[in-house]
């Protein structure tokens, strides 16, 4: 009988929540989920956070991570971190219902991608993004690492997008468009011109940078 894998997710609050529901609906019981690490000692639903940073980067055993933070620049900090431990696995976490040409799409490692996302193809990904609800990528996109595209954003064709990005609620960014790293873009914005040297906070429509 094969071992079932060990899981755990960083973080507390509700998308650690939406997290732990996506691992069910992934693996269906198949997997042995021990907890949360937080750095308060609590219990979330019907499971306790069993450590945090210092329990996971002395883990022996081989265990697999996933981020429940909905953070960019935390996400960074900390990925970086656990690396370091050889014992720890970022599995790329995709829900069953999600379409997309993955046959001629490269993506990393540590990738969340929820249910009702659609990828085209000619798009390459990199590590620790997450991708929530009914999000859209279109062909020939580029993204980094640690970005967070929040429900229901629409991402165009051609487009380059750098890294720890944070991406709001319902907001679009057209073609053919570069988004630097560090960049936030508001819920509900339509970003029709390319940001390429000064990141910020952008809203709007079309956006504006207002900080």
């Amino acid at each position: 009988m094969e071992k079932m894998k060990k899981f755990v997710i960083i973080g507390g609050g509700g998308l650690a929540k939406e997290m732990r529901f996506l691992l069910k609906q992934v693996y269906q019981k198949k997997i042995n989920f021990l907890g949360y690490i937080d750095f308060e000692k609590k219990t979330i639903q019907d499971k306790t956070v069993i450590g945090n940073d210092e329990w996971l980067l002395n883990v022996k055993f081989e265990l697999n991570v996933v981020f429940g933070i909905g953070n960019p620049k935390i996400i960074k900090e900390l990925s970086e971190k656990y690396i370091q431990n050889k014992n720890l696995i970022f599995p790329n976490i995709i829900h069953p219902n999600v379409i997309g040409d993955f046959e001629n799409i490269k993506i990393g490692k540590g990738n969340i991608i929820s249910a009702g996302n659609i990828f085209t193809t000619d798009i390459e990904i990199g590590d620790f993004n997450i991708f929530n609800l009914n999000s859209t990528i279109g062909h020939d996109t580029k993204i980094g690492n640690y970005n967070i595209f929040n429900p229901t954003t629409n991402i165009s064709g051609f487009l380059n997008i750098g890294n720890c990005c944070l991406f709001g609620t319902g907001c679009q960014i057209l073609e053919r468009l570069n988004i630097v790293d560090n960049s936030i873009i508001g819920g509900g914005a339509v970003v029709n011109k390319s940001i390429n040297e000064e990141n910020g906070v952008y809203v709007g429509i079309p956006f504006k940078k207002i900080k």
